[in-house]
């Protein structure tokens, strides 16, 4: 078994042991075992299964190619197995977020590139004894359950301190395990340099490497069938839901961003017909052009949508981009978050105009009265002077803000643009909650006051 790199550590059948322990109890439990077939059915349910089959190919077609140019040997056999059954299977899921960010794919890259990679490859290298291996398993995972359970606990009292307390001892004990491997290493650095070494090392990242591609081509065809798939849902959109979606295929190909806005357009814009589909395709390669190279907005004109944009970058608030839908052009940022509070005060970002200049800008905190009002006021505050900066300039910023909190809800007028500061609340002075918005508006925006 050893030609084929299944010579155990002692921390390897240390986890075998807990995991083997787990799996006996899950059994032997009654109230749980049914919960965990029904786990079991759902991972393997036809649409999975079908998934997993073709990621077992494309590893094991990766495999094979590594092996040809002599970077596999069946000693590694072991290694590639724990990276399908971890790493692979895991990444999958990936997937989801280069969906929803398709910028992430560049994070994927780099990510395999960290030093951290070769620090925990040396620490894998050697192991303490079995015994020291079994007690310091379960420590280690109760250390982080407890860390991610403090987490989250953070508006309790005192929560801050025994967090920074678990966070020095994680330091603390990843240091010795670094430290004694190391030591190790460096001890009996004849027998632990070997061509095989530096395969088992760079045999993840390799791995990693050939199967972005995968992660990125399931990426692009879920967002084809969430986008489309949601239309053929909506009758009104069913009968031209299979012509979008092969329009879309030759129009964008894998740029997951375009068949985004695609779906998002027949939607948004209740687009019917085939023409329409011709159309919007049409405008979404031309705005991206435009992107590109965005064309200078004059100030009697109201501000550059691809400015604004980014207005409030600086705090993640970095809105979709600008559109047209049925009444107006508009792009948002819904909802991001001030806390990780059960009911966390959120922070918005709109921008509504024509489609060469936005002519209203709206900031909007909805607050929980169960949160700190104050905390949640300053963060709006800042926020509102940054983007009062952006349109006005920082001298007159401060004043201006001021004076639209003494004049509020009243709109002020400074050059032909109107700032008004508005609140609502709802609910009751404990429970309920709050919205506050700061509304900058261009004379030039349909339906001024």
């Amino acid at each position: 078994m050893a030609d084929f790199g299944f010579d155990l550590s002692n921390r390897e059948i240390a986890t075998l042991i807990y995991l083997s322990l787990l799996l006996a109890s899950v059994l032997l439990w009654k109230e749980v075992r049914p919960l965990a077939f029904n786990v079991v059915r759902a991972f393997f349910m036809p649409q999975l299964a079908l998934l997993w089959l073709l990621m077992s190919f494309y590893v094991a077609v990766c495999v094979l190619l590594l092996a040809e140019v002599n970077l596999w040997e069946w000693p590694n056999l072991k290694s590639t197995l724990l990276w399908w059954v971890t790493i692979g299977f895991t990444s999958v899921f990936e997937a989801q977020q280069l969906k929803d960010k398709p910028h992430a794919l560049r994070k994927l890259v780099r990510d395999a590139f960290t030093l951290s990679a070769i620090i925990f490859f040396i620490a894998e290298l050697v192991s303490f004894p079995l015994w020291v291996e079994l007690l310091m398993l379960p420590a280690l995972v109760l250390l982080t359950l407890f860390i991610a359970v403090g987490e989250r606990q953070t508006d309790h009292p005192g929560a801050a301190r025994v967090l920074s307390l678990l966070y020095w001892l994680q330091f603390l004990l990843g240091l010795i395990i670094l430290g004694f491997s190391y030591w190790l290493v460096a001890a009996n650095v004849t027998k632990f340099w070997s061509l095989n070494t530096l395969r088992e090392f760079g045999l993840p990242l390799l791995l990693w490497l050939m199967f972005i591609p995968f992660i990125f081509l399931l990426a692009v065809y879920m967002t084809y069938e969430e986008a489309f798939n949601y239309l053929r849902t909506r009758p009104k959109h069913a009968s031209v839901a299979r012509y979008a979606r092969w329009r879309a295929l030759f129009a964008f190909g894998w740029n997951i961003e375009g068949v985004k806005r695609l779906s998002r357009d027949a939607r948004k814009r209740d687009i019917t017909d085939k023409q329409g589909i011709k159309e919007a395709i049409g405008e979404i390669k031309r705005l991206y052009k435009v992107e590109e190279n965005p064309p200078p907005v004059k100030r009697a004109d109201g501000w550059s949508p691809y400015e604004a944009r980014f207005f409030l970058e600086q705090y993640g608030l970095v809105t979709e981009d600008y559109h047209r839908t049925q009444w107006d052009w508009f792009a948002h940022i819904p909802s991001v978050k001030l806390n990780e509070k059960a009911l966390a005060d959120r922070i918005s970002y709109y921008l509504t105009g024509n489609e060469h200049a936005v002519t209203k800008l709206r900031l909007s905190l909805d607050g929980s009265n169960q949160n700190d009002t104050n905390e949640a006021q300053r963060a709006f505050d800042i926020r509102a002077l940054t983007l009062l900066t952006k349109t006005f300039d920082a001298e007159r910023a401060a004043v201006i803000y001021a004076s639209a909190q003494s004049s509020e809800p009243n709109a002020i007028v400074i050059d032909d643009v109107c700032v008004t500061l508005d609140r609502s609340n709802w609910g009751d002075d404990d429970l309920g909650g709050y919205v506050r918005n700061l509304t900058i508006q261009h004379f030039k925006h349909p339906g001024r006051r």
